[in-house]
């Protein structure tokens, strides 16, 4: 996780070292709000002032995040390794949102699959609203999985990062199940629906008169980023549901919190929702 007030002291008290006036708006207060795949700093920006800079203070930053702080530059330009990585963080990217979820990997872990509207991967980035539903086949199949009324439904889908999936699915599923039978919560079988989007998880609560759902998706890659999943878990969606009626634990992966852990997280949120029977924003 990136601990930005950590960067932003760093970086106020390098500054202060360089006698810049740590009360002005500085690069410190940029860092603290800037998103992680944006944030820039000069490493040689004390020397283009005639100012000493602290090289011990620039590694604590660099150990503290993932973030592209310190990269220097080469004149106008960004250093050539530094515009390297970003052409090879940004291809993982790509092929992260391109990757199909193995097939392989379902029948190893016994996941039924279903299908959405959409009719492949590029229909399914190009139309989000295709992949909210599921195709008519599916929907049946869904009903035959899940028995009537029970308390979770479990689903994986593809969603932006097939990659993630590949990677952390197998982790994270094991530990979820198991973490759910140690507190003693009645699931459907889990099944994975390729081409799907978060919102198809209210489709099948409300066929199925399940209590709660959760949906797990590979996240949208960032530079660096392209194996992250998020877990997505409600109470019976209400008529028109929005995001507000959902919660989530997002960033899992191994840079982020690790897929076993997030399991143990995801089980004991999903047993809080069944015996407070709401989700998402709603307090009291």
């Amino acid at each position: 996780m990136i601990d930005r007030e950590r960067i932003a002291e760093l970086v106020r008290e390098a500054l202060g070292k360089a006698g810049q006036p740590t009360g002005q708006p500085t690069t410190a207060a940029m860092l603290a709000g800037a998103p992680g795949g944006a944030i820039l700093l000069s490493a040689d920006r004390g020397k283009n002032l005639g100012e000493p800079f602290d090289p011990r203070a620039m590694r604590e930053i660099l150990a503290a995040t993932p973030a592209r702080v310190g990269v220097g530059r080469a004149g106008p330009r960004y250093r050539t390794n530094t515009m390297l990585r970003f052409r090879a963080d940004h291809a993982a990217a790509k092929d992260a949102v391109q990757a199909e979820v193995d097939p392989k990997l379902l029948e190893k872990l016994g996941l039924a699959e279903l299908r959405t509207n959409a009719e492949s991967k590029a229909e399914f980035l190009r139309r989000p609203d295709r992949g909210r539903v599921l195709h008519p086949a599916s929907h049946a199949r869904a009903l035959e999985i899940v028995p009537r009324g029970v308390p979770l439904v479990i689903i994986y889908g593809d969603g932006l990062s097939a990659a993630a999936l590949n990677e952390h699915l197998e982790t994270f599923h094991g530990s979820f199940v198991r973490e759910l039978a140690a507190r003693g919560v009645r699931h459907a079988p889990a099944f994975f629906v390729r081409y799907s989007r978060v919102k198809v998880m209210d489709e099948v609560v409300n066929s199925s008169g399940a209590e709660a759902a959760l949906f797990l998706c590979g996240e949208r890659p960032g530079l660096g980023f392209a194996d992250s999943m998020s877990a997505y878990y409600m109470y019976r969606p209400p008529s028109g549901a929005t995001d507000a009626d959902r919660e989530v634990i997002s960033n899992i992966c191994p840079r982020g919190t690790p897929p076993a852990e997030a399991g143990r997280k995801a089980a004991e949120a999903i047993a809080r929702v069944l015996r407070d029977k709401k989700s998402g924003v709603i307090l009291g």
